[in-house]
C-alpha cells in the first residue's frame, strides 16, 4: 500500500509499504478520509520525533478484515477511530486528566513503523483497545470527510467545556482556521454569543456564515470594538486558536475582570508567550488550557458531526489521495489563500 512516511525534520516521502496484518481482537481499516492536523505538521516542520513513522489521527475508514476473536464489528462497517483511549483506572483517569494517562499516550492505531496514528496511509490496524473503546459506527449518510472530523470536534468540545462556556455568555475566538471555526460553531451550540477575530477576510465570511454574530478583522482595532460591543466591560470568555504573542495579547485584553481565556493553539514544547501577571492577578482572570481528546465526550462530538449541528464540510478546502500527499501537505503548510482543512482521502 501507500503511505507517507515520516523520517525526519520535513522529511515526508510516498512509500510502498506492507499493508498490516490484525491480531487477535484488532481489525484493519482502510482509510477513506484523513485530516491533516496541525499537531502533526508542528512534529513533522519542527522534527519532534524520531522516523520512520505514519502520522495521521482523524481517521474516518471502512473495515476491512477482523482479526481472531474480533466480534464488535463486521467487515464492510464505516467507523471512525480514535488513536487514544485512556485505561479509565490511573490516578488521571480518575480526574478526568485523560490525556495525561499513560495508556491514553499509547498510540492505538498503525500503519507501521512506530505506532503513531497511520491515518496518513491507505490501510491501518486498530488495536483491541481502540476497537473496545475508541471506535464509533458512521451512520448512514455522513460522508467519511465529514466523519474524519470527530477527533478534532471532540478536542474542541473539551476545550470549551473546560473553559465553562455558557448559555448567555459572550465569547471570543481568536483565530478562525479549522479549529477556530470548530470552537465557534461549540460555543454557540453552549447558548453563547459568540464573536470571532482573523485576519484573513474570507475566513471572517465563513464564520458568519456559521453562525458567528461578529466577525472582525484583526487589522482594526478589535479589542476597541469588542468593548464597545460589551457595555466596556470585554468578553466573558477568550478561546485562543490562533499562536503567538499578539493573539494571546488580544485574548487578555478582550477578556472581561473575571472573565476566563484559555489557550488551545500551543502544543509543542517552546511555544511561549511573555504573561502580564500583575495584570492577571488583579483583574481575577483565569488563564486555562486545553489538550487532546476525551474519552467523555466521544459519543457528543460524533453527534454533533452526525447531526450536523457542528458543520465540517464547509471548511474542507482540498482532498487529496495519499499519492499526491507531497502537495497536501505543502498546502497544509504554507496556509495559501483558500486553503483551510486538507484532507488525504481515497479517490
Amino acid at each position: 500500500m501507500k503511505a507517507v512516511v515520516y523520517h525526519g525534520k520535513r522529511d515526508l516521502r510516498v512509500e510502498e509499504v506492507p499493508v498490516p496484518e490484525p491480531g487477535a481482537g484488532e481489525m484493519l481499516v482502510r482509510v477513506d478520509a484523513c485530516g491533516i492536523c496541525p499537531t502533526d505538521l508542528k512534529k513533522i516542520e519542527q522534527g519532534l520525533l524520531t522516523g520512520p513513522r505514519i502520522f495521521g489521527h482523524e481517521i474516518a475508514g471502512t473495515v476491512t478484515a477482523l482479526g481472531p476473536g474480533t466480534r464488535a464489528y463486521r467487515e464492510g462497517d464505516r467507523v471512525v477511530v480514535h488513536h487514544h483511549v485512556p485505561c479509565g483506572a490511573c490516578f488521571y483517569c480518575a480526574r478526568e486528566l485523560y490525556a495525561q494517562c499513560r495508556v491514553y499516550k499509547t498510540n492505538g492505531t498503525t500503519a507501521g513503523f512506530e505506532p503513531s496514528g497511520g491515518g496518513y496511509a491507505e490501510f491501518l490496524v486498530a488495536r483491541d483497545w481502540i476497537v473496545e473503546r475508541g471506535t464509533v459506527r458512521i451512520p448512514d449518510g455522513v460522508r467519511s470527510e465529514e466523519a474524519a472530523f470527530v477527533e478534532p470536534v471532540n478536542t474542541c468540545l473539551k476545550a470549551v467545556r473546560k473553559a465553562r462556556v455558557a448559555r448567555d455568555e459572550t465569547v471570543l475566538v481568536v483565530g478562525q482556521g479549522p479549529i477556530g471555526q470548530l470552537l465557534q460553531q461549540i460555543a454557540r451550540v453552549e447558548g453563547a454569543s459568540v464573536l470571532v477575530s482573523d485576519g484573513v477576510p474570507e475566513r471572517l465570511e465563513l464564520a458568519r456564515s456559521l453562525g458567528a454574530s461578529v466577525a472582525l478583522d484583526t487589522a482594526g482595532d478589535v479589542v476597541g470594538q469588542l468593548q464597545a460591543l460589551t457595555d466596556g466591560r470585554g468578553v466573558d470568555v477568550s478561546l485562543l486558536a490562533a499562536p503567538g504573542q499578539a493573539a494571546f495579547d488580544q485574548a487578555v485584553a478582550a477578556t472581561r475582570p473575571g472573565g476566563r481565556i484559555l489557550s488551545f493553539a500551543a502544543t509543542s514544547p517552546g511555544e511561549a508567550a511573555l504573561v502580564d501577571l500583575g495584570r492577571l492577578t488583579s483583574l481575577e482572570q483565569d488563564l486555562l488550557t486545553a489538550y487532546s481528546s476525551s474519552i467523555d465526550l466521544q459519543r457528543e462530538a460524533a453527534e454533533l458531526v452526525f447531526g450536523r449541528s457542528v458543520r465540517v464540510a464547509e471548511l474542507v478546502s482540498h482532498r487529496l489521495p495519499v499519492a499526491q500527499a507531497g502537495e497536501a501537505f505543502e498546502l497544509a503548510v504554507g496556509k495559501a489563500p483558500g486553503t483551510l482543512k486538507v484532507l488525504l482521502a481515497r479517490p
